[in-house]
């Protein structure tokens, strides 16, 4: 039986690299690891080196390093074709990761337009034009269909806080309306959609001081993951499973 196939953005760093290296540390799993520029990928692109080690493991493995920008639909679309043609006909789990963050403790009326345009063209218009291009790849029969889009508790209307990352907060509620929008539209496909939200980590983004190691959020975002069912869809959850509100 072939395992299935996990796609992930941003995955050269941060939540995005400990997802590929646990998935691939457990062995259940064949990773479609994303970056926007291998040249800078050095650790991710030796995680992918170690899991197809032998030609044994490389014959059958659809584990690679697969190099797009998500705010670049053309780039994409390419990635969907060099896939196909190489014989990955499926995603099981698409999850989407990548993401940025702008002026971090500046007020929302001191963000530019241009960064925040940037801000929405990456963690909303990004995750959209990933999911647009996989649609086909994630309806092959047999596919568990899901898609993760990694979400903040920053991003809930309810629980705004006032922290003083307005446009990444903004475009985290965009992205959980994006997901619901996702699964009204195509939940009937069987397709499952969800927007999770992996707590304060310690990565780039969330800094040295935060709450999580990355290696904590990812073990529960992974176990969450295998246990979804169809009626999750349209949910925004933390990453133990919990319904978070919008």
């Amino acid at each position: 039986m072939s395992k299935p196939v996990y796609l992930i953005t941003g995955a050269n760093r941060g939540i995005g690299f400990e997802i590929t290296r646990q998935l691939l540390s457990s062995n259940d799993a064949d990773v479609i690891a994303v970056t926007r520029s291998s040249k800078t990928a050095g650790p991710l692109k030796d995680l992918i080196a170690a899991a197809n080690e032998t030609p044994e493991k490389a014959a059958t493995s659809k584990t690679r390093l697969l190099e797009f920008d998500v705010t670049n639909p053309e780039s994409i679309k390419a990635a969907v074709h060099e896939l196909q043609t190489s014989g990955v006909s499926k995603v099981d789990v698409l999850i989407n990761n990548a993401g940025i963050l702008m002026n971090r403790g500046s007020p929302m009326s001191a963000l530019s337009n241009l960064d925040f345009a940037n801000i929405l063209d990456t963690n909303v218009v990004g995750p959209h034009n990933v999911i647009s291009a996989f649609i086909p790849m994630l309806k092959v029969e047999g596919s568990k269909k899901i898609v993760v889009n990694i979400s903040s508790g920053l991003g809930s209307v309810e629980m705004n806080s006032g922290n003083m990352t307005g446009g990444y907060n903004v475009s985290k509620a965009a992205l959980n309306m994006l997901t619901k929008q996702y699964s009204q539209e195509l939940g009937s496909t069987g397709l499952t959609f969800v927007a999770v939200d992996p707590g304060w980590v310690q990565t780039d983004m969330g800094g040295k001081h935060a709450a999580l190691k990355p290696s904590e959020s990812v073990a529960a975002i992974l176990e969450t993951i295998s246990l979804l069912k169809h009626g999750d869809n349209g949910s925004f959850i933390n990453r133990f499973g919990k319904k978070l509100p919008f």
